[in-house]
């Protein structure tokens, strides 16, 4: 519980919420690290708390369906977190799934650190589907406008990220 205790106190410098807010999403991003995998059942398997895991789930679902906060401030806090000093590996990714009959589609640019992407910016796509080039180039320049060109090292992205536009931005 050392862990969860640690990035509790870190979080309450970025986010003003309650203790046990606080404490879920500590929870979330331990399990996260250690699961590697965004499957709310394994997240909540990894749960350090002495309940069932059914009740850990239910957690997690009632924290991502009935609270929003400002997700500027998750790049702060991820650089907080992880000594990501120097040049930046950046990976985009597109990740779809559903929830129940929703479908849910995200556009995720993280930075790669010790064999897992840390999620700096991402969008969530109004549509099934690939991305359009709009949006990877709104989320490129996200990082440019924040950290500047000179912060990336190098970029990769799966071979669904196509087209001349696209190409002639990078």
């Amino acid at each position: 519980m050392t862990q969860i205790s640690e990035l509790h106190d870190i979080l309450s410098n970025f986010l003003d919420w309650n203790k046990a807010r606080l404490n879920c999403l500590a929870q979330i991003l331990r399990a996260l690290l250690q699961v590697r995998t965004v499957n709310l059942t394994q997240i909540a398997a990894a749960f350090q708390a002495d309940v069932k895991e059914e009740s850990s789930y239910r957690r997690i679902c009632r924290f991502f369906t009935s609270f929003t906060f400002d997700i500027s401030v998750i790049v702060t806090i991820v650089l907080q977190l992880f000594p990501l000093d120097g040049r930046w590996l950046l990976i985009l990714d597109r990740t779809n799934w559903k929830w129940g009959k929703t479908p849910i589609n995200i556009l995720m640019l993280s930075i790669a650190y010790k064999g897992i992407g840390i999620p700096l910016f991402w969008v969530v796509l109004d549509l099934e589907g690939n991305s359009s080039t709009e949006d990877r180039i709104s989320i490129i320049k996200r990082v440019i406008e924040r950290f500047g060109a000179s912060r990336i090292m190098a970029f990769t992205a799966d071979r669904e990220f196509v087209g001349y536009e696209w190409f002639d931005f990078l």
